[in-house]
């Protein structure tokens, strides 16, 4: 956890504020939870709660975040956190409690919080696959302070494995011979039924699946699917259930639905570049 202060953002903030937050689930307070202290812009009060970034920040304008989208927010933290929900916690300034008092009221609200960073899935947010792949692509580009890892490699694993098994199981049902090269090829299986050769992609997810659910491909899979169309396959298992390891235990993966394009196209307008390869040509 950090903490950050503000009384001013450009201009004076009418609210000055203090946040407890994560840098991998909150770069700043216009994104992610964290827990806040909200000054009473006349000094007579501050409060303390967890709270949600509501704005977009636009070509540096502040943006409000769709109602729908926060309210969808707020009642997925409401069922995670359940009964140990406290809204907020009030000081007037003239009656500020003890320490120990403010002490056992921030380490509440830091309870809630970690409740809600270590759910996988956050409503109105990129899967954990996608936004992973954004935060490794903002380091590899050199952006500092980037956004943190959601998914440890072993997690990644158990999810890409579960995800095989089940295209795998489906696949052999259709009588297709099933066999796993994601190790050296750009696809994941090769998949044959007589005459006929699939090349399958496979990608795993513990999100559910949407209308604008997206998953990460490599230049690679690009150009072999693009290639090998319509001998093509994506199949994509949604809604894993991740249990994170411990210490001692490894991360494991079960369930998940299964959906698939075949043949897939890929549809070069619906592919959006995370970074760039750029030649420096000085001439």
């Amino acid at each position: 956890m950090r903490v950050q202060a503000r009384d001013h953002l450009g201009r004076k903030s009418e609210i000055p504020w203090v946040r407890v937050y994560s840098p991998g689930r909150s770069r700043s307070a216009t994104e992610g939870w964290y827990v806040v202290y909200l000054f009473d812009a006349l000094g007579t009060t501050v409060h303390l709660t967890l709270t949600q970034g509501s704005t977009h920040v636009i070509n540096g304008e502040y943006r409000p975040r769709p109602r729908r989208e926060l309210r969808l927010r707020v009642d997925w933290a409401r069922n995670v956190l359940a009964d140990q929900l406290v809204t907020a916690f009030s000081y007037p300034v003239d009656a500020i409690p003890a320490e120990t008092v403010l002490e056992r009221d921030l380490a509440h609200m830091l309870s809630m919080l970690s409740a809600l960073y270590l759910e996988v899935d956050l409503p109105g947010e990129p899967s954990p696959e996608v936004a992973d792949a954004i935060a490794a692509s903002e380091r590899s580009a050199g952006r500092r302070g980037g956004q943190g890892m959601r998914l440890t490699a072993a997690e990644k694993t158990a999810i890409e494995q579960r995800a095989v098994t089940v295209a795998s199981k489906h696949l052999r049902g259709l009588e297709y011979r099933v066999e796993d090269v994601g190790a050296r090829e750009s696809y994941d299986l090769a998949a044959t039924r007589g005459d006929e050769r699939l090349f399958v992609e496979v990608k795993g997810t513990t999100s559910r699946w949407g209308p604008d659910s997206e998953v990460i491909l490599t230049r690679n899979e690009v150009l072999l699917h693009e290639r090998e169309y319509p001998n093509t396959m994506l199949a994509v298992v949604s809604s894993i259930a991740l249990r994170r390891g411990t210490a001692s235990t490894a991360p494991t993966a079960s369930g998940g639905t299964l959906h698939v394009v075949h043949p897939w196209r890929v549809v070069r307008e619906n592919l959006t570049p995370l970074t760039y390869r750029y030649l420096v040509d000085e001439r």
